[in-house]
């Protein structure tokens, strides 16, 4: 018999080493956006700047930089807002935050608590119009680069003695032509080129003592456009070429002021009828000019015509006495007042004459304060209103409003009252007795 065939024994299993778990997708971590990687970006480089700069610099321009963690606003989720409530055993009391480039910064506290801080006007609205000072005379004679009539000419605009478009601007073309009979040329130098040069410093030191307004601006442009000029007459010496500068500025003052001045008396008279109420602001000269010669030749042809003039004036330089003095003196009927008083009287008026420094390209009049007021209480009483300026004072700029341009004054003046016994009524004599109002 044949015995059945044994089975090798089977080899025990080894278990199969487990298999390392795979991440989820869920958890895996998703690429950052451009977006996010920038912003990042920027919020390291203003902690790399430091936490004082970067905190002043976002309280400063009200711009916050986001961080990871941080809130920016209502975007802020609930888990990175601090919770209230009864703390954890064992953790730590909260830390109150610190700020960082996104936190804004408090005000840094003065000094001294108990001193006041009075903000000047350069830190409000008006920083960027001229503040008056005085000329400092001893550093522009030590600098030996102005001229001792251009230093004498800048105190007198600065003191304000010399006031008027036309008064400032004759006054400064004058100057420049006595300086320019002084002067005299370097060696190796050409005048057409040497000269701007040594005008310059003048030019520069007139402005800071007032500034030169449209008008003389452009007879400024006008004399370096005239030297200029002098580079295509080379064969002219000298004496020659300066003698040539000295007419051109007369034949300027003649020309664009004087007979400018005289067209424009001419012209306007011819508006103002007998029985007529003129209202005029302040003093202008080319407005005095009309009124004279109108009242001259109004005379010369009805010795009975008469018209009344009404010198609306303000403080704090009340320059509408000069005018009334020069009025009065000539015997024309006049009525002063001042500018609050303008809307008792403007109804019987019948022409409102206005002089200015300067007329803009869109149509805009720059002239003294008080001198839109005048003329919007006009409009609203439908008086036609005509002002007189030259042509020389007209300029390329626009002026969007009424502050661009102005100069600042001394508030003091307009504090100053005149006392009763100091004042006009005193001047006046004893027969004016001073309103003292309750």
């Amino acid at each position: 018999m044949s015995s059945p065939p044994t089975q090798a024994p089977k080899a025990p299993k080894h278990p199969k080493p487990a298999k390392a778990p795979q991440p989820s997708t869920a958890d895996a971590p998703k690429a950052k956006s451009a977006k996010a990687l920038k912003k990042e970006k920027r919020a390291a480089a203003v902690a790399a700047r430091g936490g004082s700069e970067g905190g002043a610099a976002a309280a400063d321009h009200g711009s916050r930089s986001t961080v990871p963690g941080a809130v920016d606003g209502a975007a802020g989720t609930a888990g990175s807002l601090p919770r209230k409530g009864p703390a954890a055993p064992g953790a730590l009391p909260a830390q109150p935050p610190v700020p960082g480039p996104s936190a804004p910064r408090r005000p840094p506290i003065p000094a001294s608590e108990g001193s006041t801080f009075t903000p000047s006007h350069s830190t409000l609205f008006f920083s960027h119009l001229p503040e008056h000072r005085p000329p400092h005379t001893p550093s522009a004679f030590a600098t030996a680069k102005l001229h001792p009539l251009i230093v004498r000419l800048g105190v007198l605009m600065s003191s304000g003695e010399l006031r008027g478009a036309n008064a400032r601007t004759m006054a400064m073309m004058v100057a420049f032509r006595e300086v320019i009979r002084e002067y005299e040329c370097p060696d190796q130098a050409v005048l057409w080129k040497d000269l701007p040069v040594y005008l310059s410093p003048m030019i520069a030191w007139l402005e800071t003592c007032r500034p030169k307004g449209v008008g003389g601006g452009n007879a400024i442009r006008w004399l370096k456009s005239e030297i200029n000029k002098l580079g295509e007459q080379e064969e002219l010496s000298e004496a020659e070429q300066k003698d040539y500068l000295v007419e051109a500025i007369d034949v300027y003052l003649r020309d664009r002021i004087e007979f400018a001045d005289q067209v424009i008396a001419d012209n306007a008279k011819e508006k103002i009828k007998p029985g007529d109420v003129v209202v005029v602001y302040a003093r202008s000269s080319v407005v005095e000019r009309v009124l004279l010669q109108a009242w001259r030749d109004m005379r010369s042809q009805d010795p009975s015509a008469s018209f009344e003039v009404i010198v609306v004036d303000s403080r704090p330089l009340l320059e509408g006495r000069h005018l009334l003095d020069s009025l009065t003196s000539s015997g024309l009927p006049c009525t002063y007042l001042l500018l609050p008083l303008l809307s008792s009287l403007l109804p019987r008026a019948n022409l409102v004459l206005l002089g200015a420094s300067a007329l803009h390209s869109d149509g805009a009049l720059y002239s003294r304060a008080g001198t839109a007021l005048v003329a919007m209480l006009a409009k609203e009483h439908r008086v036609p209103v005509v002002a007189c300026v030259e042509t020389y004072k007209f300029g390329e700029r626009v002026a969007l409003d009424g502050v661009a341009t102005n100069e600042i004054g001394q508030g003091a003046e307009l504090l100053d009252s005149p006392s009763p016994v100091t004042g006009g009524a005193a001047k006046a004599g004893n027969n004016l007795t001073p309103l003292t109002l309750m």
